[in-house]
């Protein structure tokens, strides 16, 4: 008789690494939130004195790009794209017109801020997230899913930045180097989520060619 399949080989574990991925950038998203963005509550906070000669320029970056980093995360789920499809697709519109209106004015407010050397730093990771997240739109338009979500994949670490970056500032060697140190990380992170995406898209597809080739080059079982 032929071997019978292991069943937990056939079946996915239950927890895979974009879980991981998600619940770390979402403690992540929580420090920042609790330790930095908080701040700007107080009047008299270094945040808010920073950002006073742009408030309404903050406000159409800040709250667009904070719903762009809500809404990314349930465009990845699959359980929702295949139970409730028209929800994820108004999700995906809200999170489009959330990066048409957020990425420009990031670089409006960076060319207003008083550390000039970080706006060619920021028009690269707007002008890369509206780039991915049209190439993306156009994807899903034309009917071509798979690259949609690859394009999606691309995209949305250009938001993520915006978290990992802050992170990383507030260690305080990172912080013991000043301007140094605040170029360094930002050009830094731009530069991986620049290259990172697709390079885990290869190899997932080249693991995926992989296994295909061992189930073609695998031996029958003769019935005996």
């Amino acid at each position: 008789m032929p071997d019978q399949p292991v069943a937990s080989a056939a079946q996915k574990s239950p927890i895979q690494a974009k879980h991981v991925l998600w619940v770390v950038f979402a403690l992540m998203a929580l420090f920042v939130l609790l330790t930095r963005e908080r701040s700007l509550l107080d009047p008299a906070s270094f945040l808010r004195l920073r950002y006073a000669p742009v408030p309404f320029l903050m406000f159409a970056h800040g709250i667009p790009a904070a719903l762009a980093l809500v809404m990314g995360v349930f465009q990845f789920s699959s359980r929702l794209r295949q139970r409730h499809l028209q929800v994820h697709r108004v999700m995906g519109r809200i999170y489009v017109a959330s990066v048409v209106i957020g990425a420009p004015a990031a670089v409006i407010v960076a060319l207003k801020l008083p550390i000039p050397s970080l706006f060619m730093a920021s028009l690269v990771q707007a002008g890369g997230w509206i780039m991915t997240t049209a190439t993306a739109l156009y994807c899903v338009r034309t009917g071509k899913i798979q690259q949609h979500k690859e394009w999606m994949m691309r995209g949305y670490p250009f938001a993520m930045a915006f978290v990992v970056n802050r992170v990383i500032l507030s260690i305080p060697a990172v912080q013991a180097m000043g301007v140094f140190g605040v170029i360094t990380v930002v050009w830094s992170t731009n530069a991986v989520a620049s290259f990172l995406p697709s390079y885990l898209i290869a190899w997932q597809a080249l693991a995926a060619s992989n296994k295909t080739g061992k189930r073609k080059e695998a031996p029958r079982n003769v019935p005996g």
